[in-house]
């Protein structure tokens, strides 16, 4: 698979969980400082890192975010994070299962984000990697005339 199809099936995936009202393709801060008001809660993604391993197999290393309001007193903190962990078991189960074209890390560590950023969000972020292999055999470098 290619970065961009990576890229787009993350979306498809993520926009197909009923809970999540809004996708980004950015990370928290990148997002928040030029977009207009987003429509909570919302999952971002970013594609920082990876691996060209021997053979055609080539690694991503992906985190995804998944936030929603807190309060400005974080008096809703504990119910919003577990509802986004609930969202993010159910995006890794479809990863997971999705795709013939790729497997994710059996182990995926998550991290708690809360009263962050200047919307008082809470929530979780994971960082994880899928593999794949490429389409592209090592001879298929087109050649100058």
């Amino acid at each position: 698979m290619t970065y961009n199809q990576i890229v787009t099936e993350l979306r498809k995936i993520m926009q197909s969980h009923a809970m999540i009202k809004q996708v980004k393709f950015a990370t928290p801060v990148e997002w928040l400082s030029r977009d207009e008001q987003p429509t909570y809660p919302v999952a971002c993604y970013a594609i920082n890192a990876g691996q060209l391993n021997k053979g055609r197999e080539q690694v991503f290393n992906v985190q995804l975010w998944f936030l929603d309001k807190s309060g400005a007193e974080a008096e809703f903190e504990t119910d919003v994070v577990s509802d986004q962990m609930q969202i993010a078991a159910d995006i890794v189960s479809k990863l997971r299962i999705e795709s013939n074209d790729w497997f994710v890390d059996n182990n995926i560590n998550f991290d708690v984000i809360s009263d962050k950023f200047e919307d008082y969000l809470a929530g979780v972020q994971l960082t994880f990697n899928i593999f794949t292999i490429s389409n592209y055999d090592a001879c298929d470098i087109p050649a100058a005339s």
